[in-house]
């Protein structure tokens, strides 16, 4: 029986618009902008010396992903994320997730382990002290986990949701709590990836569930 085709994470090379969408979501992320805040085209062109073009397609961007909200005559603000959708994306994420991991768990061999080894050494080894930059390299590990059932639509709307669900974690920036700071650490996915070399499934799971539905993450 032929093998299904492995499938690449997404690895084409950013555009400036990307690069300016993401430099935005940054200064979400960091605390920089608020509920308060309201975001103009105008204050982005010269914030980030690109062109008028690149900016509003940038935030046209966001608002598709509905993070930003656009003001007609005024500007762009910040599309607050509340308890209830939080919960609702999380339960998303572990029925996404966990599904893809019991279709591909007796597939998965030294190649797959290999991969996340290889994923968990470079986030271990690289300087990310940005809350945006680890929040990112969370995205690629689930990713990753996800990729190994050989659906791509299953990555892209994961994918979609961790972006989404990062405004939370802006929110938490914005009362000054620390339950995020303190939870960016490797040690779930390491914990995820020992118990997967072990071939234990319901462990997986349970540290998966663990992993997702941190204390800081409820509703």
């Amino acid at each position: 029986m032929e093998q299904p085709t492995k499938i690449i994470l997404p690895t084409r090379k950013e555009t400036l618009v990307d690069v300016v969408r993401n430099k935005i979501m940054e200064t979400i992320i960091q605390g920089d902008v608020s509920e308060e805040s309201v975001l103009t085209e105008g204050n982005l062109v010269q914030q980030f010396g690109v062109s008028k073009a690149t900016v509003r397609e940038a935030l046209v961007h966001l608002c598709s992903e509905n993070i930003l909200k656009s003001m007609p005559r005024y500007g762009y603000v910040l599309v607050r994320m509340g308890d209830k959708e939080c919960e609702d994306i999380n339960q998303f994420r572990f029925f996404l997730e966990a599904e893809s991991l019991k279709k591909a768990f007796d597939q998965i061999g030294e190649k797959e382990l290999a991969e996340l080894r290889e994923l968990l050494r470079q986030h271990q080894e690289s300087d990310a002290s940005k809350v945006w930059d680890i929040w990112k390299k969370n995205i690629e590990f689930h990713s990753l986990l996800v990729s190994f059932c050989h659906n791509q639509v299953c990555v892209e709307y994961l994918q979609r949701a961790m972006q989404r669900q990062s405004i939370y974690f802006g929110q938490f920036r914005w009362t000054g709590s620390n339950t995020f700071d303190d939870h960016l650490n490797a040690d779930p996915h390491n914990d995820i990836y020992q118990s997967m070399c072990k071939r234990d499934l319901e462990q997986t799971l349970e540290l998966l569930h663990k992993d997702i539905f941190w204390k800081g993450m409820r509703a």
